[in-house]
């Protein structure tokens, strides 16, 4: 996906490039093109011996990424989720834990998560519309609430909530009540995950990063 203003340039033509998006969320126009390398997205994250959290409420994952995080925007996510009564994992990113106060029962924070190995636990992710958190969780086919801020989050956000996957709220509709009423939304519609988990299939079915390294060599 190409949005505009962000600096992204489209693919000269008769130049082969690796398209990670799957194809049901991709610009028509782009997927069109003879020189597409479709590359399954694979989540990674460096071992750590990290296990997520165990029990039997709903898991959400929160996270901001590391450029566009607040304090305020996490506190605000955090009071309209602990009133569904759900378990929280928060990634804060670029923000110290410290700035969140004491959090609820059920909240975990951390400045980092190894998200990959969180998001197969996860029931929701609730996110700042980043490719690689918004890929992760398609992959595994969970449901998402997105908070586009900058870059190509809306573009992002935009495609997810198009396909079905997910909602969003812009950033002048942020409120605890309005995070708790879309997650609660999410959560109790059996069309969002289906239409995430079509999504997952999709992606499971694009050629593995070992199966493109093979083919490169055709492309030279």
């Amino acid at each position: 996906m190409f949005p505009d203003d962000i600096g992204l340039a489209v693919p000269a033509p008769g130049a082969p490039h690796v398209d990670i998006c799957p194809p049901s969320l991709q610009d028509k126009d782009f997927l069109a093109t003879a020189d597409r390398i479709a590359l399954r997205p694979v989540p990674y994250s460096t071992p750590s011996g990290w296990t997520a959290p165990s029990g039997s409420r709903p898991l959400v994952y929160l996270t901001l990424g590391t450029a566009f995080g607040t304090a305020e925007l996490l506190t605000t996510a955090i009071r309209g989720l602990t009133t569904l009564g759900v378990r929280v994992v928060v990634a804060t990113g670029r923000v110290p834990v410290k700035e969140l106060g004491d959090l609820p029962d059920g909240v975990t924070a951390e400045a980092w998560v190894p998200q990959a190995d969180l998001l197969p636990h996860v029931s929701l992710v609730v996110h700042h519309g980043g490719s690689g958190t918004t890929l992760g969780a398609l992959a595994v086919g969970a449901p998402q609430l997105l908070l586009p801020q900058g870059a190509d989050q809306f573009a992002n956000a935009d495609a997810v909530t198009a396909a079905g996957a997910g909602l969003s709220l812009a950033p002048v509709d942020v409120t605890a009540d309005a995070v708790a009423d879309q997650v609660l939304s999410l959560l109790g519609h059996a069309g969002h995950r289906e239409a995430a988990r079509a999504v997952a299939e999709e992606i499971a079915l694009m050629p593995s990063p070992d199966e493109v390294a093979r083919a490169l060599p055709d492309h030279v």
